[in-house]
């Protein structure tokens, strides 16, 4: 009788440890983690960002953010490579140091300044809060990591769980960290990223096929407002004039004069610096035509037009508020006017489709 009691309470025991171990392993960010034997394992990473957190994060609202963090040596340095996830919004944070184990703490810190920045804010985080640029841990950042585990030393012996959390949370800012958070809470963009933005590009430099009869080349600018991943912009563009002509020994053609103007709706998804978006076109061109040639006269000097398409742009960011755009683009005609002269007929017809390409600068205020 008494063995079977002892195995029982053995079990129960086991089955107590068990469920210990498996709450105290919780925590509310997903974390994969890599990293080389003698680095800090994900084990340690997830209990560090547990104790920044503090025990009762778990039982918070679920958060969105998910986290990749890699670990590997580089010459006679270690590097840090954290992807982050938001929902459908991406970036990747790149730290180097000549030891990899502070870079545990150090993405401790970082995915638990997301975790409070994301519940303290009804504003979704953005691509610029989850990507940071590279940096390397100094002695100054290392003696920050080795603080929060000094502090927390100290609130184990002196607080209850609830001070306990409130302490971690103070000690989790290192002074590289502080400076991130008043970046943001300065910069009203980012403070706030879901307003409306001031957006334009200039210069734009534009081609396309398929309107006149050759390739047409023009210069534009364009102007509109953008919403946290959705980007609106009015364009006008003023192209390069183009001579015509039907064909050798025929002895007309025809002068073309063109200007142009477009909307277009487009929605970016950001890959660390690249920001892919498809988009949405409407334009209108305005073309006049002057006959050429002995005794050649138009009867449609001017026609106007609207067509519709979609197409893709690539931005490239050179910075907080500029980025390198390239662009394509298929349009197809609401209508085929005919540029007709008195004399001689038909001498050209608008093409069904058009492509075009762009290729400018995008300047986000």
């Amino acid at each position: 009788m008494k063995s079977r009691l002892a195995s029982a309470g053995t079990g129960l025991a086991l089955l107590l440890s068990t469920i210990t171990a498996v709450a105290q392993s919780g925590v509310p960010v997903q974390l994969a983690w890599q990293a080389p034997a003698n680095c800090p394992q994900a084990a340690q990473v997830r209990q560090k960002l547990r104790d920044l957190l503090g025990a009762s994060a778990a039982e918070v609202a679920p958060s969105r953010l998910r986290a990749e963090g890699r670990i590997e040596p580089v010459r006679d340095r270690f590097r840090l490579t954290l992807n982050i996830h938001y929902d459908l919004v991406n970036g990747t944070r790149v730290v180097q140091a000549s030891s990899c184990e502070n870079l545990g703490g150090v993405a401790a810190v970082t995915l638990a300044l997301l975790f409070r920045a994301e519940h303290s804010s009804s504003a979704p985080l953005t691509a610029r809060d989850l990507g940071g640029s590279s940096s390397a841990v100094g002695a100054e950042d290392r003696s920050a990591v080795e603080a929060v585990d000094r502090a927390r030393g100290s609130e184990d012996q002196s607080s209850g769980p609830q001070d306990r959390s409130s302490a971690a949370h103070a000690a989790a800012e290192p002074q590289a960290f502080q400076e991130s958070e008043r970046a943001r809470a300065s910069d009203p963009a980012r403070s706030n990223p879901t307003r409306w933005r001031f957006a334009f590009r200039v210069p734009e430099l534009r081609t396309d096929l398929g309107v006149l009869p050759a390739p047409s080349y023009g210069m534009g600018l364009a102007a509109g407002l953008r919403h946290d991943a959705w980007r609106l912009l009015a364009s006008a563009t003023f192209w390069l004039g183009q001579d015509y002509e039907s064909g050798p020994f025929v002895g007309y053609g025809a002068h073309f004069g063109r200007v142009s103007g477009e909307l277009s709706a487009c929605r970016g998804w950001q890959f660390s610096a690249i920001e892919l978006a498809p988009c949405l076109l409407l334009s209108l061109d305005d073309v006049s035509a002057r006959g050429t040639g002995v005794g050649v006269s138009s009867t449609n000097p001017r026609i106007a037009w609207l067509s519709v398409g979609a197409g893709f742009q690539g931005l490239w960011s050179l910075g907080r508020s500029a980025s390198l755009v390239l662009g394509v683009s298929g349009r197809i005609s609401t209508s085929r006017p005919r540029f007709v002269s008195e004399s001689v007929g038909q001498v050209a017809q608008v093409g069904p489709a058009a492509f075009g390409v762009v290729l400018g600068c995008e300047w986000v205020l």
